[in-house]
C-alpha cells in the first residue's frame, strides 16, 4: 500500500509506543464510529507506526504511516500533506509536551504532483555562465524600505557594473507609493541591461512581489511586463501554492523567501523543521531559498545545521529538480571564504551590506567579494 511516511519528534510523560500509536490513529482518520462493524476501505485508510527511536523514557522519534488513500493528490497535492502533517491535531494534543515534524517522505510516484524547481543548480550557473567550480555572487538590495525606484535602480546598475550577477529585493520592499512595483522593475531592468552591456555577465533580478492569492498573478504580470526574469515571494505570506501558481503562469524561476520559518521551528523539540519547509518549497516549485552562513547573525548557523538544510535542497528526489541554496545572514568578503570551504561552490552567496556598505563604495564592495571567492576556492 503507498504511503506517506512522517518522522516527529516526541517528548511526553506517558508511554511514546501508546502516543505514536495515538498520533498514527487521530492523524490518518480517527476512531472508528460509523454505524455497524468496520468496513475494509477504513481499515485501508487507517494509520500505522513504522519506526520508534526512544532516546530516553518518554522522548524520542517516532514514524508515522499515512496511506495515500487519503489524499487528493491530483487537486490538492500539497494541501492533503500539510494537512496530514502539520494541520491536524498533531501539534495540538494533550498527550505530550513536545511535538516536531522533522522529515517526511513520499513514493516518488507522487512526485509528478509537484513542479519542482524550473532550473536547479547547474541550469542556473548556465542560465548565468558561472563556471563549473565557482559559485553565484550576488546581493540584496538595501536598505530594506525607505528608497525610491530611482535610487534603487541606480544601486543594481552599480552592483552589475561591478559583476553581481543575482539581485533580489529584500523581503520588507513591498510596493509603496514612493517604490511602485511596475516603476522599481522597469527602471531596475533597464539599469541591469546597460550593465549588462558593459560587463558581458548575465543578471537575474528578482523583484519582491508577495501579496495575498487573489493578486499574486496580477503583481506578477505587472513584473513580468516590466522586464522581470525572476521573482520573488514569501512563502508564509503569499502561501507555498504561490511558488506553483507563478511557476505555471509566467515559466520564471522563483526565488522561495522563508522569512517566517523560525516561527515554526527555532523552538527546541517543537513545531517544524527547516528541512521539512525547504523540502516542501521545493516541490512547490521555488528556485532559490536562503541557507545560513558561518559567522552570521541569524540562528541556525552552526555547520551541521546548514549542511542538513542544502542537503534538503539538493538530495536526489525523482522527477524534481535541486534548489540553489542561497546564503546570506551577515555574508561579507572577510567569512566568505570559510563558507565556501565548507559548503562547495554549488550555491549562491548573498551579501546585502556586506558590499552597499564597503568602505571603498559598492564597486570595491562587489571586487572585494569577487577576490575573497577566488582566494577560497
Amino acid at each position: 500500500m503507498d504511503k506517506l511516511t512522517a518522522k516527529y519528534y516526541i517528548e511526553t510523560k506517558k508511554d511514546l509506543r501508546e502516543v505514536a500509536q495515538s498520533l498514527a490513529t487521530i492523524e490518518a482518520t480517527g476512531k472508528w464510529s460509523g454505524p455497524g462493524a468496520q468496513t475494509e476501505l477504513f481499515g485501508r485508510c487507517t494509520g500505522g507506526v513504522d519506526e520508534i527511536t526512544e532516546l530516553r523514557p518518554g522522548a524520542g522519534y517516532v514514524t508515522l504511516s499515512l496511506p495515500m488513500e487519503n489524499f487528493n493528490m491530483e487537486e490538492s497535492a500539497f494541501s492533503s500533506l500539510w494537512v496530514y502533517m502539520v494541520g491536524g491535531a498533531t501539534h495540538a494534543m494533550i498527550d505530550y509536551e513536545k511535538s516536531r515534524l522533522v522529515d517526511f517522505d513520499l513514493p516518488p510516484s507522487y512526485n509528478k504532483y509537484f513542479i519542482g524547481p524550473m532550473w536547479g543548480v547547474k541550469g542556473t550557473k548556465e542560465y548565468l555562465g558561472v563556471p563549473e567550480g565557482e559559485p553565484v555572487i550576488g546581493t540584496i538590495v538595501k536598505p530594506t524600505s525607505g528608497l525610491t525606484a530611482g535610487e534603487v535602480a541606480v544601486m543594481c546598475g552599480e552592483l552589475a557594473a561591478g559583476g553581481l550577477q543575482f539581485i533580489k529585493d529584500d523581503e520588507k520592499m513591498m510596493s509603496p507609493p514612493y517604490c511602485p512595483l511596475n516603476e522599481r522593475v522597469s527602471l531596475v531592468m533597464d539599469a541591469v541591461k546597460a550593465a549588462e552591456q558593459k560587463t558581458g555577465r548575465r543578471v537575474l533580478y528578482t523583484p519582491h512581489i508577495t501579496t495575498g492569492p487573489e493578486n499574486i498573478l496580477k503583481f506578477g504580470e505587472t513584473a513580468v511586463k516590466a522586464g522581470a526574469r525572476g521573482l520573488m515571494v514569501n512563502i508564509f505570506a503569499a502561501g507555498f501554492h504561490a511558488l506553483t501558481m507563478l511557476r505555471k503562469e509566467f515559466g520564471l524561476p522563483v526565488y522561495a523567501h522563508c522569512g517566517g520559518k523560525e516561527a515554526l521551528g527555532r523552538a527546541e523539540g517543537q513545531g517544524v523543521s527547516p528541512e521539512v519547509v525547504v523540502k516542501l518549497a521545493r516541490m512547490m516549485g521555488g528556485e532559490f531559498f536562503r541557507s545560513n552562513i558561518l559567522g552570521g547573525y541569524l540562528v541556525g548557523g552552526k555547520t551541521e545545521e546548514i549542511r542538513a538544510l542544502n542537503h534538503a535542497m539538493r538530495a536526489p528526489m525523482e522527477g524534481i529538480k535541486d534548489m540553489v541554496p542561497a546564503l546570506s545572514g551577515g555574508l561579507n568578503p572577510g567569512n566568505l571564504p570559510d563558507n565556501l570551504r565548507a559548503f562547495g561552490a554549488d550555491i549562491m552567496v548573498l551579501a546585502g551590506t556586506g558590499i552597499t556598505q564597503h568602505p571603498g563604495g559598492i564597486a570595491e564592495g562587489v571586487a572585494a567579494m569577487r577576490a575573497a571567492a577566488r582566494g577560497a576556492l
